[in-house]
């Protein structure tokens, strides 16, 4: 943000009587702190990546593994890269892959085998990968 749009938030803020204002993102988070004058300051902090979870793309019967097989297709803690299939949803005699939709690491598994679920359903926690210090 540029110094005239700081101050304008600031004011704004104090206006509404909000001293702090903070965004937080995947992998940043920015606070703005309003001393109730004309100024704001600006703080960015690297924060830890949240966990997410790996949703259902559409109803059906969550697999964890493929009919034909007793082998989970994404064990907990396997590490995973975004587009991996990681279950598969059953419709009748169709089988639709259930993909992660970033890289990761499977946590736990929310839904049992062979369960119905809806559209939008949580199926798998995907914890995000350390990074190592360079």
């Amino acid at each position: 943000m540029f110094g005239d749009q700081l101050r304008d938030l600031s004011a704004w803020m104090a206006a509404a009587g909000i001293d702090t204002l903070e965004l937080t993102g995947p992998s940043v988070r920015l606070r703005l702190v309003g001393d109730g004058g004309d100024q704001a300051t600006k703080q960015q902090v690297d924060a830890p990546e949240p966990a997410s979870v790996v949703t259902a793309p559409v109803a059906g019967h969550f697999l964890h593994h493929h009919p034909l097989h007793t082998t989970a297709l994404a064990p907990a803690g396997t590490q995973v890269r975004a587009g991996h299939i990681v279950g598969l949803l059953r419709i009748d005699m169709l089988v639709v892959p259930v993909l992660a939709p970033r890289d990761g690491r499977i946590g736990a598994t929310l839904v049992p085998h062979d369960t119905l679920v809806g559209f939008g359903t949580g199926l798998i926690e995907l914890q995000p990968i350390e990074r190592e210090a360079q």
